[in-house]
């Protein structure tokens, strides 16, 4: 739980001095990059999240990859920043809350497609602009494929899902057919 309220005081004040969408999704990139290194290379993982480096070290090996990479300034500053106060076990936490922070300061809704097969771009778009229509807000959707969807999508939104499944709409149909017809469960099983 600290963990988590560590990386959402670190998210807010990444978000607090972005300027604009271009900025925060490089940043955010950057971030992501950096991250993807420690994930590659477990031992330099171990180091900079532990005190098996000295700060010395961390502060040098940081140097050294920023010099290879493209990272922006800011970007470089909060690294920075996290590897020294030894927070780098948190920047997972961090990307995340930084999306989700950014989102509500920008008035952005996030939605989660579940789909049997890879959205059509077509379909895709369609679902975006009839969402941003019915909410009159920015809508971003995060795809994950889910083998066990016949057909249809499922839309999630925080804790909140929306079935337009096969198996969805089926579960619906049988719902209202039982309440039609005055039977309850316990009815039909005598």
């Amino acid at each position: 739980m600290r963990d988590n309220s560590l990386a959402k005081r670190y998210a807010k004040a990444l978000v607090g001095i972005i300027v604009n969408e271009k900025e925060y999704l490089l940043l955010k990139a950057d971030l992501k990059e950096f991250h993807n290194l420690l994930e590659i290379n477990p031992e330099f993982k171990a180091g900079m999240e532990t005190s098996l480096f000295s700060k010395q070290q961390k502060a040098e090996l940081f140097e050294s990859i920023s010099a290879k990479t493209n990272f922006n300034k800011k970007s470089i500053s909060f690294l920075n920043e996290i590897i020294d106060a030894n927070r780098v076990a948190v920047i997972d936490s961090i990307i995340e809350s930084m999306e989700m922070l950014w989102f509500e300061k920008t008035g952005i809704e996030k939605f989660k497609v579940y789909s049997a097969i890879k959205l059509e771009k077509k379909l895709e778009k369609q679902l975006i602009d009839n969402l941003e229509k019915k909410l009159n807000k920015k809508i971003v959707l995060e795809k994950e494929i889910d083998t066990s969807l016949i057909a249809g999508i499922k839309l999630q939104k925080g804790s909140i899902y929306y079935d337009f499944s096969i198996e969805g709409n089926l579960n619906k149909l049988y719902e209202t057919l039982i309440e039609g017809s005055g039977q309850d469960s316990e009815t039909q099983e005598n």
